[in-house]
């Protein structure tokens, strides 16, 4: 599979330019993005079905016409199997479950999923015209391992790295830091005594805890390595 070797400071770029066509102000004030005005921002098809019955799969994108498997429902039953669907080229499909969802958890892992794959459907059309009609689906929790140096890993990341970016702009984020972690340009340690900030962060922005934890940390705002005397 061929892919473009984008840059963290590309895809931020990238990240930055599509805030700035929704609303710019997201760019330096703290807040939530209505995750699906993206998607017809970026002129995408939407669908729900369930693609798993366990929520392996949350999320995919479709570049061609195809065939896709979907399931029934969820939580999976004996004798459940799967049937193919048709879908249109340029569609993005949310699992049913997780948008049906009821917690704020399941909130804010849709938040992701939805421009996990919008980045998708905006930078990697090139790279899976010649691989099928499918992108890879966002996995639940890195459920499933890959090789680091496969293309596909790296398109995954391409497409998590862009989605933390859109959903926790670094100006905005390093006004969030400032007033939840009291962050003051100086590299914070990582104890049990900021967790509780670092989720209310992700509140503000719609994220969970792990998503805004990983920001802080990439952005150098919080160390990477757990004191657990803190």
């Amino acid at each position: 599979m061929m892919y473009h070797n984008y840059s963290y400071a590309q895809l931020e770029a990238m990240a930055d330019e599509l805030n700035r066509k929704y609303d710019e102000k997201r760019l330096t004030i703290p807040g939530q993005a209505d995750v699906y005005d993206i998607v017809d921002l970026l002129g995408a098809r939407l669908a729900f079905e369930y693609l798993s019955p366990d929520r392996t799969y949350l999320g995919a994108t479709l570049f061609r016409p195809g065939m896709l498997y979907v399931w029934p429902g969820n939580p999976y039953k004996p004798g459940m199997m799967p049937e193919q669907k048709i879908f249109y080229g340029g569609t993005i499909i949310i699992d049913r479950d997780l948008n049906e969802g009821c917690t704020e958890q399941d909130h804010f892992i849709e938040n992701f999923t939805v421009i996990h794959e919008c980045f998708h459907f905006a930078n990697h059309q090139a790279s899976f015209k010649d691989s099928g009609h499918m992108s890879r689906s966002f996995t639940s929790y890195g459920r499933f391992q890959e090789d680091k140096s496969s293309a596909i890993y790296k398109i995954e990341r391409q497409a998590n790295y862009s989605a933390a970016a859109f959903l926790m702009p670094r100006e905005a984020t390093l006004a969030a830091a400032r007033e939840y972690i009291n962050y003051r340009d100086r590299r914070l340690p990582f104890g049990y005594d900021i967790k509780p900030a670092i989720k209310e962060m992700g509140r503000l922005f719609g994220v969970n805890y792990s998503p805004m934890l990983f920001r802080l940390q990439e952005m150098n705002i919080v160390d990477w390595d757990f004191n657990p005397y803190l």
